[in-house]
């Protein structure tokens, strides 16, 4: 099929509201396995991408190092992850750029990222002595960007303008990876596939894309139209442009790992990801989300899971704090406080079938030590005995275990709900004086030790 540049304006113009996603009657089409689409690796933009985040001034050049060490060492030489990509264009940027390249590690190779100009590549040429063998640049695809942005003075200028610094890496010797900004807004038909065709013609084949859902508003759904249906856009670029893609989501909405999943499926080789989710207002799609999820769908080549908490560490320690409820790398998302979950944990380490409460080992993504337990006002005696048996054995108490029959652990429930009920105003009709805060380890050891020496307990 023939596909000519629209020289007319095409928005999506919602005027401020919720962008809808209008249905095809069928699904996007699936396309077969080949060496466009496999095998699937990511791209890291945390020190690019997850460096404009608007929660941090800076991400240290230093704390940028040991990122990478970590990355190659989680990488663990399968390839998996299979770039990182920087910045260029400050002192700092091109100090990281040289200390990176001196690592010398076969993954993550080190890549780049520039603007749509000449100069950039010409600069990249420079200052990484031929070691930078493949570099992102910009290619604005939207009308939102090229006419109103830009301010192009038509469709066609824009390809002129794109192409030149792409066959300038070309002639360097650079693959491009030409980044199709705010694609899920673009003209698909009237200027990203025509683009995408004349690109792939004159670069002979070498160059590649990646589709940037730069707004988080595409949808995982096989059924949602174009532009916005992650998986329709992907099958049908990869159809109609031949070339290798790669896609790059936000979490606008909160579908930026469904849609790189998606994307791996309807026909991308490579997705984008920023370690914590890191990136611009909502961030990137999360690394080690789409790690985990790589790994359910195509298994594990031999990644060192275990360094994701290092990972976690050093970035919570010198760059930005991470949610607690963070999937994979959050501090509490293996502890509950119900108490109908609490028994499930205390019974599922001799229960036939496994893990009851919990989706998998914490020990497997490198969490060494895991309470399951806090005590709040949902909590149970199940998850009072287990703590106060851990408490007891970290002291070297030899007493025999305590149970949810044991009258110690029936005492402080009952004076833990007593603390969240409050003292009831008959007054006022309402409860007041509640306690709002969870039991810590220390107050359950005191309301233990009362209990033993027979005193009285205040709430």
């Amino acid at each position: 099929m023939e596909y000519q540049v629209n020289p007319n304006p095409k928005y999506y113009n919602f005027h401020g509201g919720i962008p809808p996603v209008p249905m095809e009657p069928g699904p996007a089409e699936i396309p077969a396995s080949g060496p466009l689409t496999h095998p699937k690796h990511i791209t890291d933009t945390t020190l690019r991408d997850g460096a404009q985040d608007p929660c941090f001034a800076l991400f240290p050049s230093e704390t940028k190092l040991k990122y990478f060490d970590l990355l190659h060492e989680l990488d663990n030489g399968t390839g998996v992850i299979n770039n990182v990509e920087v910045f260029i264009y400050q002192k700092r940027d091109l100090w990281t750029l040289d200390k990176l390249l001196a690592r010398g590690y076969d993954f993550p190779r080190v890549t780049t990222w520039t603007r749509a100009t000449p100069k950039d590549i010409r600069d990249l040429v420079q200052v990484s002595g031929g070691k930078v063998t493949e570099t992102g640049m910009l290619a604005s695809c939207s009308d939102h960007h090229i006419l109103d942005r830009l301010n192009f003075r038509s469709k066609e200028e824009a390809i002129e303008k794109f192409l030149a610094p792409i066959l300038t890496a070309c002639e360097h010797g650079i693959t491009p990876r030409v980044h199709l900004e705010d694609a899920t807004r673009a003209d698909i038909e009237g200027w990203v596939i025509p683009f995408m065709r004349r690109v792939m013609a004159e670069t002979k084949g070498k160059a590649y894309f990646r589709i940037c859902d730069t707004l988080g508003i595409g949808l995982p759904d096989p059924y949602a139209a174009l532009p916005f249906g992650i998986p329709r856009l992907v099958s049908t670029l990869l159809r109609e442009s031949g070339a290798q893609l790669e896609f790059h989501g936000h979490n606008d909405f909160g579908c930026a790992t469904a849609n790189s999943m998606a994307a791996f499926r309807y026909g991308c080789k490579g997705v984008n990801a920023g370690f914590a989710g890191l990136g611009e207002r909502t961030g990137n799609a999360a690394l080690e989300q789409v790690l985990i999820n790589y790994i359910r769908q195509y298994g594990n080549p031999g990644l060192k899971l275990e360094v994701l908490m290092e990972i976690a560490d050093l970035i919570r320690a010198e760059v930005v704090a991470i949610p607690e409820k963070q999937p994979i790398i959050g501090s509490s998302i293996f502890t509950t406080q119900a108490g109908l979950h609490q028994t499930g944990i205390q019974r599922q380490s001799q229960a036939p079938g496994g893990l009851i409460y919990l989706p998998y080992d914490p020990h497997i993504v490198g969490r060494k030590e895991t309470e399951p337990n806090r005590i709040g006002s949902l909590s149970g005696m199940d998850g009072i005995a287990s703590l106060l048996n851990r408490y007891r054995e970290a002291s070297g108490s030899q007493e025999p275990q305590l149970t949810s029959v044991s009258r110690m652990v029936k005492h402080i429930y009952d004076h833990v709900h007593e603390a969240y009920d409050g003292r009831y105003d008959e007054t006022h009709d309402r409860y007041i004086d509640y306690r709002t805060t969870f039991f810590d380890m220390d107050d359950l050891a005191r309301l233990a030790a009362q209990f033993q020496n027979g005193q009285p307990e205040t709430p």
